[in-house]
C-alpha cells in the first residue's frame, strides 16, 4: 500500500489523464472514467492517488471478486444466532456516495463489469439471492484502468464509460528525469515527500470541493446543446450517451474554471475525453449505404464459371507471368478459370516438363492490425485444456472460484461459504447433536470454477492463381502472420489447409508449433485453379478428427478467399454450386467462422459473401476491415 500514498499533485506528466480524473471527481453524472495505457505508465498510481482529493468512501474491486462479495449475501453469523435472514452488504453498497475503483477492468468478468456499470447508471439494483429480495440504492463513481495488451473491452462496455483517456509514457528527457527524481525521493522518505506536496494537495482538494458546489448552478444554453449535438454527429457515435456525457463533462469543465455557464471551449475540452472511444469512421457508414443502394453485380444463374463474365479492358490488372514472357493485361474477372487455363498453357510452352507456373509471395509484415484482434466469446460449456485465450467453465477442481450453485450430481468440490449461508437460517430448528452447525444434503453447494484455455484456429487459405494477382497473397500472409503471433502468446493451437490447382491439402496439422506454421506459410506457393469446394471438404475432415479427440471443443475456422471457385468436386458439376453446398454443411455445425474476402477490382462477383452467409459466418473485406471490427471480430457473432 506504500505506492498508493504517492501524492496526486506530485505526479509528473500525464496532464490529459489528470484533467480527466478531476472532471470525474467533480461531476459524478459524467459517467465515470477509464484510463488506458501500457504497463509501467503509472496509471494505477495516478488513479489511486486521487483517493485523497475527495472525502468520500473508496472501494477497490479485485478481479478475483465473487458475486457474494460484490452484491452481498446472507449474514451467516446473524442467521445462526437469530435464525433470521439478514443481508451482509457487498462492495456495491460500501461504495455508495463514493468512488469505486477497478484495476485491470478488462480482466474482470464481463457479467460483473456489466452489472457494475448498469448499477452506476440506474443508481441502484434489486438483489435476488439466497432467499433474499431487496431493492438497494447505491450511487457511486467508477474509476478504472486497463492495459490493452492484456485484453480489450466490448464496444458496449466502452460506451458506458463516460470519459476515456490514454496514458502515454513520457518521451522527453527532462520529464523522465523529473519522474525518476520524485519516485526516488518518495521511496527514500515517504512522509517527508508527502509533507513537501501537502500544500499543493490541499489546494487541489479545495478546488474540487468548490467546483462540486458550483456545479449545481452551472447552466447550459440551447446554443451549447446544439453545438454538443453537432460534435457527436460529426463523430458518428452510436446512441445518445455521448451527447449526455459531453454536456455533463463540459459542465464540470466550466465549474473547474470557476464559471456558472458553459462555453464552446468547455465542450472542446470535454470532447477529447468523451468522443475518441466512441467515434466511428464516416467511410464505414458510407460503405454500408453504398452496399445497400448499389449491391455488387451478381452472376447470371446460367453462368457455369466466372470466365463467361463480360470483360472490361479499362479495369485491368497484370497477371503473374514470367519476366521473359510478358503477357497482356487482363481484367480482374480473368483472375479465375480463364486466366488459369491460359497460364497453364503458357507454362507448358516455357517449361518442357509441362509443370504449372507457381510463385511464392513474401508476407507483407506492415499490415496494420492491432494485437488481440481475435477474441472468442466466453461460453458456459465446461472445457479442458490450458492456455490464455478465453475464459471457460471447468468441471475440474482447478481454476478461479466465481460462484456457487446447487450441485446437479455428486461432487467433491464443495463451496463451504455458500453451504454455510444456506444452512445458517435453519440452525435453531435443527437438533445440534453436539455440532456447532448442522448441515444437511439440501444445504450443499458446489463451486463453479472458471479458467482460461487456448483455442484451435483452423486456417483455410485460397492459394490459387487469382490470389496472386495484385499481390493479394502478400497481404493475406501478413494478416495470418499477425494472427499467429497472437496465437503464440495465448497458447493456441493452429492448423492450416491450402487449396489450389485441383486439390486441397493439410499444409499444417493442428499443432502448438506456431513457428512451424509460420515457416509453412512463408513457403506456400500460389498458382493454379481454385478448388474451393475441396478446401471446405478438407476442413470438414479435419473438424471431424478434432471432434473425435474432444467433442466439447469449438474450433475457430478462418476462411481466406476471393470466392471465385473454378474447380469442381467432380467432373461435370458446377464449382460454385459445389462450394455453396460444402459451405452449408459447415454452417450446420454452428461453429465460430470468419470469412475474409480478398476480392478486389472494379468488377466484383460477391461470391465470398454468399459463402459466408451459407456458413453462418462473420464476413469481412480486407480493404474495408476497421480496427474496431478486428478487435471484436468474434463478439459480433
Amino acid at each position: 500500500m506504500k505506492r498508493n500514498g504517492f501524492p496526486f499533485a506530485a505526479i509528473c506528466g500525464a496532464e490529459n489523464a489528470k484533467e480527466a480524473i478531476l472532471l470525474t471527481l467533480i461531476n459524478p453524472h459524467a459517467g465515470g472514467l477509464l484510463l488506458s495505457g501500457e504497463k509501467g505508465t503509472g496509471k494505477s498510481t495516478l488513479v489511486r492517488s486521487a483517493r485523497e482529493l475527495l472525502d468520500a468512501p473508496w472501494v477497490e474491486v479485485p478481479i478475483s471478486i465473487t458475486e457474494d462479495r460484490l452484491f452481498g449475501a446472507i449474514d451467516a453469523e446473524e442467521a445462526i444466532r437469530s435464525g433470521h435472514k439478514k443481508l451482509l452488504p457487498g462492495l456495491i453498497d460500501e461504495a455508495n456516495d463514493g468512488l469505486l475503483y477497478i484495476d485491470d477492468a478488462n480482466l474482470l468478468r464481463d457479467d460483473l463489469l456489466s452489472a457494475i456499470l448498469n448499477i452506476r447508471e440506474a443508481g441502484g439494483y434489486r438483489l435476488e439471492r439466497d432467499g433474499l429480495s431487496e431493492q438497494r440504492e447505491s450511487r457511486f463513481t467508477v474509476l478504472s484502468v486497463m492495459n490493452p495488451e492484456s485484453g480489450t473491452l466490448s464496444s458496449s462496455s466502452l460506451d458506458r464509460f463516460g470519459l476515456f483517456a490514454q496514458v502515454e509514457p513520457a518521451t522527453d528527457e527532462k520529464t523522465r528525469i523529473e519522474i525518476i527524481r520524485r519516485v526516488l525521493d518518495f521511496e527514500k522518505d515517504g512522509l517527508a515527500f508527502r509533507k513537501k506536496w501537502e500544500q499543493e494537495t490541499e489546494a487541489l482538494k479545495d478546488q474540487i470541493a468548490k467546483a462540486r458546489e458550483r456545479l449545481k448552478e452551472v447552466e447550459v444554453s440551447p446554443a451549447m446543446i446544439q453545438l454538443a449535438a453537432v460534435y457527436t454527429l460529426k463523430a458518428h457515435v452510436a446512441g445518445h450517451r455521448a451527447d449526455i456525457y459531453l454536456i455533463e463533462a463540459a459542465r464540470a469543465e466550466a465549474a473547474l474554471a470557476g464559471r456558472k455557464y458553459v462555453l464552446p471551449k468547455d465542450l472542446e475540452k470535454a470532447a477529447v475525453f468523451i468522443l475518441p472511444h466512441r467515434m466511428r469512421k464516416a467511410e464505414e457508414e458510407e460503405s454500408r449505404r453504398e452496399d445497400t443502394e448499389n449491391p455488387p453485380p451478381q452472376p447470371p444463374d446460367n453462368v457455369e464459371s466466372p470466365k463467361h463474365q463480360p470483360q472490361d479492358p479499362s479495369q485491368s490488372e497484370q497477371d503473374f507471368t514470367r519476366p521473359e514472357q510478358p503477357q497482356p493485361e487482363q481484367t480482374d474477372t480473368e483472375d479465375s478459370k480463364g486466366n488459369e487455363d491460359q497460364n497453364d498453357t503458357n507454362a507448358q510452352m516455357s517449361n518442357p516438363k509441362g509443370a504449372s507456373r507457381e510463385r511464392v509471395d513474401a508476407a507483407n509484415l506492415h499490415v496494420n492490425l492491432p494485437p488481440m484482434w481475435i477474441e472468442p466469446a466466453k461460453d458456459r460449456k465446461p472445457r479442458k485444456g490450458s492456455g490464455k485465450r478465453s475464459l471457460t467453465m471447468t468441471d475440474l477442481m482447478q481454476g478461479r472460484y466465481v460462484r456457487a450453485e446447487i450441485p446437479k450430481a455428486k461432487t467433491s468440490d464443495i463451496a463451504f461459504d455458500a453451504t454455510l449461508r444456506a444452512a445458517a437460517p435453519y440452525q435453531k430448528a435443527r437438533p445440534s447433536n453436539g455440532c456447532a452447525v448442522v448441515i444437511r444434503k439440501d444445504d450443499l453447494r458446489s463451486k463453479v470454477r472458471e479458467k482460461r484455455t487456448g483455442n484451435i484456429f483452423l486456417f483455410v487459405v485460397d492459394a490459387s492463381g487469382s490470389m496472386g494477382a495484385r499481390e493479394r497473397m502478400k497481404t493475406v500472409k501478413g494478416v495470418i502472420f499477425k494472427i499467429l503471433l497472437d496465437a503464440y502468446q495465448k497458447r493456441d493451437r493452429v492448423g492450416m489447409i491450402a487449396f489450389r490447382k485441383k486439390q486441397a491439402e493439410v499444409l499444417l496439422p493442428v499443432t502448438r508449433s506456431v513457428d512451424f506454421a509460420q515457416k509453412k506459410l512463408a513457403s506456400m506457393p500460389t498458382g493454379g485453379k481454385t478448388p474451393l469446394a475441396k478446401g471446405l471438404l478438407k476442413a470438414e475432415d479435419v473438424l471431424d478428427m478434432l471432434y473425435q479427440q474432444d467433442p466439447a471443443q469449438d474450433p475457430v475456422v478462418i476462411l481466406i478467399t476471393d470466392g471465385r471457385a473454378t474447380s469442381p468436386l467432380n467432373e461435370g458439376t458446377d464449382p460454385v454450386t459445389d462450394a455453396m453446398d460444402e459451405a452449408k454443411r459447415i454452417g450446420r455445425r454452428h461453429l465460430p467462422v470468419a470469412v475474409i474476402d480478398t476480392e478486389a477490382g472494379f468488377i466484383r462477383l460477391g461470391l465470398a459473401k454468399k459463402i459466408a452467409k451459407a456458413m453462418g459466418a462473420s464476413y469481412f473485406q480486407v480493404d474495408k476491415m476497421t480496427e474496431d471490427q478486428l478487435l471484436h471480430i468474434w463478439r459480433c457473432m
